[in-house]
């Protein structure tokens, strides 16, 4: 985040009315302040020495964003006062009538991304030593997982529950779930899905939705 320069211009260039509930201004220090129109709730979005972006407000709701964590996913974000006013006010809708909650958003050194806050909630997602998805999550007590097999399949898990979307010996692709559910893919099928979809994972997502809960 860039120190403030002229007080008044960068004032004028980020001091944001929306929808008349509130504004965002940035103080002397570079931080960008919400203020709602009634002055009852106050949020900010400042850096800390670590170059981390950190979220927090009134309600006592604090959101941590680490460095490593805004390179990979928001890259450029950092730098980008326009897009970290838009980061502000998607936090205050999102947190403006909760509290206490805290979350964490980091990239560990195995470049792994984690999510975890205190409300039980955790996910990890990076990939294996052959460069496969995968992904653990944990929402209120149930544990998810998805990941890629040996083969390129997707295999998915909650708790005893299971699916899988993956390839036959006649180059077939098909979803399987633990509810008894099977469907079969041929390979022109296939090809029109990823056109739709861009991604068999992206697909796999549908299957899960339909299916699966």
């Amino acid at each position: 985040m860039k120190q403030l320069f002229i007080c008044v211009a960068l004032v004028l260039s980020f001091s944001v009315l929306f929808a008349q509930r509130g504004a965002i201004d940035t103080d002397i220090f570079g931080t960008l302040q919400y203020k709602s129109a009634d002055g009852r709730y106050k949020a900010s979005l400042e850096k800390n020495i670590f170059d981390d972006l950190i979220f927090t407000d009134s309600r006592n709701n604090k959101l941590q964003y680490e460095k490593k964590y805004l390179d990979k996913i928001e890259p450029g974000l950092r730098g980008n006062k326009d897009a970290q006013v838009r980061l502000l006010r998607r936090l205050v809708r999102e947190n403006s009538r909760h509290a206490d909650y805290r979350a964490t958003f980091k990239v560990d050194i195995f470049d792994m991304t984690i999510i975890e806050d205190n409300k039980s909630y955790k996910l990890e997602e990076g990939k294996d030593i052959f460069g496969h998805i995968n992904v653990e999550e944990r929402v209120n007590g149930s544990k998810i997982r998805l990941k890629r097999n040996l083969r390129g399949g997707l295999e998915y898990t909650r708790d005893s529950n299971k699916a899988s979307f993956d390839k036959d010996i006649f180059d077939r692709w098909i979803y399987k779930d633990s509810f008894g559910n099977e469907i079969q893919f041929g390979k022109e099928t296939r090809k029109r899905i990823l056109e739709q979809y861009g991604t068999d994972e992206e697909f796999f997502w549908e299957l899960l939705d339909r299916y699966f809960y």
